[in-house]
């Protein structure tokens, strides 16, 4: 019998659980998407009934302990699930409650934030104590390592990058600001401004699609993504001067149609001299970064 993690990835749209190695082999996992009202109830039947699923058919793995990420703010500390803007879900101890119906230790963190400290443990960062690790799918967040650990900031919102405004009077955003990254360069953004100069509403991924196949319209809506991109990452770079900046989410994986604008945006951006040797990329993990984040936290 080998003792494991239970993983779980809570997305804003979907939930990935895995049974994980500590040292980060996936040996199972099952995903499936949230309905339209996503309820705490319905978190707790979803990660139960995998949790049943994984264990049956994988015996001779036991998990000892969970790892949880939490989309929107999560207070790590007291195990709360503190507030989701996609779903309205607020002050929820998933902790004591997971921990009960697991009967096993459980711990949470912001998704990004284990993302970050994912990549600093398995991935690409294993070598690096200081940088940035941004997501951009449905929205936009960033994680911040700083001298190697996850820096929450003072009332646990730092690494917010998707709320930096790079679009004087643009869109609004979630948030209830103008012009900031999440409202311009997430998936819904991608989708609104090419619905503006065509008329036709089709998804990141779609339009992605289409710029592959030399669509000029679709090819500058990814561009200006890029731009987005670069200049917010731009912003952090002059006030933090990080060493590396690593990119994930769904619609990083058209960072090749984007990367030569994200790099223009980034150098016009960021104070040059002391970011002249700054590094970005895209993390190592793909698609189970959230998975690998849960693992991360479970065993630091």
């Amino acid at each position: 019998m080998k003792k494991v993690i239970f993983a779980c990835d809570i997305g804003g749209s979907k939930l990935l659980c895995g049974l994980v190695t500590p040292e980060g082999e996936i040996i199972d996992k099952e995903a499936t998407p949230f309905p339209g009202d996503v309820t705490t109830d319905i978190i707790e039947e979803y990660i139960m009934s995998f949790y049943t699923k994984l264990t049956q058919r994988n015996p001779k793995f036991v998990p000892y302990v969970c790892g949880m990420t939490i989309p929107g703010l999560a207070n790590a500390a007291k195990g709360i699930w503190v507030y989701a803007c996609f779903s309205g879900i607020s002050d929820y101890p998933i902790v004591e409650r997971m921990s009960k119906k697991l009967d096993m230790p459980v711990y949470i963190e912001n998704d990004v934030n284990a993302c970050a400290f994912a990549e600093k443990v398995f991935g690409a960062c294993r070598d690096c104590d200081d940088f940035l690790w941004m997501t951009v799918s449905n929205g936009v967040g960033g994680g911040l390592v700083l001298e190697g650990k996850v820096y929450g900031g003072a009332f646990g919102g730092s690494g917010e990058i998707g709320h930096v405004i790079v679009e004087d009077n643009g869109p609004v955003c979630p948030c209830g600001h103008l012009g900031c990254m999440e409202a311009v360069a997430a998936g819904p953004g991608i989708a609104r401004r090419y619905e503006v100069i065509t008329g036709k509403w089709l998804s990141a991924k779609d339009i992605s699609d289409l710029a592959r196949q030399g669509d000029e319209t679709a090819m500058a809506v990814m561009a200006k993504t890029g731009e987005y991109i670069g200049k917010g990452l731009g912003k952090a770079a002059s006030l933090l001067n990080l060493r590396r900046y690593v990119l994930g989410g769904g619609v990083m994986q058209s960072f090749d149609l984007m990367e030569p604008y994200i790099r223009e945006a980034f150098a016009k951006e960021a104070f040059a001299s002391p970011n002249k040797n700054a590094e970005i990329i895209t993390t190592a993990l793909k698609y189970e970064a959230g998975l690998m984040g849960a693992t991360a936290i479970a065993l630091r």
